[in-house]
């Protein structure tokens, strides 16, 4: 189909936008519907055409063709503005400055190879529900957390402050009160 616009359409590939700068021709209420829609046809036609000639066109697997479009040249506005940074408090700009590095908790998902899937460590469709007591005979062991552990157990056996040291929860020294209120009792 020959053009006999007066300037050519403007294509858009990426975003598959045609723009025709010519102005609509005239016409009145009874033709304005034909008009329009012909208008509209033939810019499709125009886009189509562009598409099929000037786009690499692919074969896909199941059977269908790919048209590989290029990148858009229209940059579109965004609704909204592009976010700001947002400002690091103060702890932050503190952990950032002496290399401090947020605790990691001991993952409770664990890397079955033999599913080659990851599965609960234990609990319902976990890495022992699997194999049973056979499958796992033998574990990995972290002798960093066992010595962290181990610390814990031992700093849980090791003996407090004394009895009679310990704080009341209301405030002060239950054996100091005892104390103090025989004394006045026996004034």
């Amino acid at each position: 189909m020959a053009d006999s616009k007066a300037q050519p359409y403007v294509f858009d590939l990426g975003h598959m936008l045609v723009t025709d700068s010519n102005p609509i021709p005239s016409y009145n209420d009874s033709t304005r519907e034909t008009t329009l829609t012909t208008t509209a046809r033939d810019c499709a036609e125009a886009l189509i055409n562009q598409l099929l000639t000037a786009c690499p066109i692919s074969k896909a697997d199941d059977g269908a063709f790919q048209i590989t479009l290029p990148a858009p040249e229209t940059h579109l506005p965004r609704e909204k503005p592009v976010p700001k940074e947002k400002e690091k408090t103060k702890w932050e700009k503190f952990a950032e400055k002496k290399g401090i590095k947020g605790k990691r908790k001991d993952g409770k998902l664990q890397y079955d190879e033999a599913k080659g899937d990851w599965v609960p460590k234990y609990g319902y469709k976990g890495k022992s529900a699997t194999g049973g007591v056979e499958a796992d005979w033998i574990m990995e062991v972290d002798e960093k957390a066992e010595r962290k552990k181990a610390d814990e157990e031992e700093n849980k056996r090791r003996p407090g402050k004394p009895s009679f040291q310990k704080k009341n929860p209301n405030g002060g020294d239950v054996e100091r009160r005892d104390r103090k209120l025989k004394a006045r009792k026996g004034k």
